[in-house]
């Protein structure tokens, strides 16, 4: 007979929250793969289907994605690590790859609607995040302690504010500049791979990044995915001088394969955890 805790919504809440990490991004595969059958071909990376036919179910996804990040609750520094992860995920979402290309292949009127667009969910985006920030710090007696707990955490707390703060500074920049919010995209993928390094790497080792042993037995498995995601950026720039153009489509999937390994590997663990 299952106990109250096992019957708990918010416990099956958090549980479904990371089934859902795992299950959104079939979304776009099952898209993708429908359309390469049918066009006998695929793009050269994940964003160039934002302007396709699979365009609302590739920002829905990473939409989804980046609300789920942060609704999530994990230990101090994997909180923060996969809130500032979420935030990411929605530039990657709401500003297009290269689109100073796109834009050269459009109207006048079509350009500026598409500038005006990518305005207004650049601008809705912040806000919201504004207001989810000052929120928490309402709601909260002591956000994120574990930042100070070793030498560790202050550094990469320290690096991801600094990356934070650069970030913010481009977004608004390239908002009201207007043009082709060149550099937003390409950074927004780069710090949410680098938000959820933080996130696993945090369940390596309890001593420096976590008050608790977060493994659940599997530190090597954590050790292996943080790697593979190192690897997966340093093989993209290799792939792109080897003359191989889908190098950025090929390293998307493989962070994308990680990242839902990730999640695999947190639902085993909480899916029924020791009260």
């Amino acid at each position: 007979m299952a106990t109250s805790i096992e019957r708990s919504p918010g416990r099956s809440t958090l549980r479904y929250v990371r089934l859902m990490l795992l299950v959104v991004p079939l979304l776009l595969v099952v898209a993708i793969v429908i359309y390469g059958i049918a066009n006998q071909r695929i793009e050269d990376s994940l964003s160039s289907y934002y302007l396709g036919p699979a365009r609302d179910l590739f920002v829905a996804m990473l939409v989804t994605t980046g609300v789920l990040l942060v609704v999530y609750t994990g230990e101090e520094m994997e909180d923060l690590a996969l809130n500032l992860a979420g935030f990411y995920a929605m530039f990657v979402a709401v500003v297009p790859t290269r689109l100073g290309e796109t834009l050269a292949d459009l109207p006048i009127g079509e350009q500026r609607r598409l500038i005006f667009s990518v305005q207004v969910s650049v601008i809705a985006v912040l806000v919201v995040s504004v207001v989810f920030v000052w929120l928490g710090i309402r709601t909260s007696n002591a956000p994120h302690r574990a930042l100070f707990q070793s030498n560790l955490t202050k550094i990469l707390g320290l690096l991801s504010t600094m990356l934070l703060i650069a970030f913010v500074l481009l977004l608004l920049w390239r908002t009201i500049e207007g043009e082709q919010f060149a550099g937003v995209h390409a950074s927004a993928a780069f710090l949410l791979i680098f938000s959820m390094g933080i996130a696993i790497a945090s369940h390596l080792d309890h001593r420096p990044l976590c008050s608790m042993d977060t493994s659940g037995g599997k530190k090597t498995h954590y050790a292996i995915v943080l790697v593979l995601m190192l690897l997966g950026l340093i093989g993209w720039p290799i792939l792109l001088a080897l003359g191989i153009e889908e190098a950025l489509f090929i390293v998307e999937w493989f962070e994308i394969g990680l990242f839902s390994y990730f999640w695999y590997l947190e639902s085993r663990r909480l899916w029924n955890p020791a009260n």
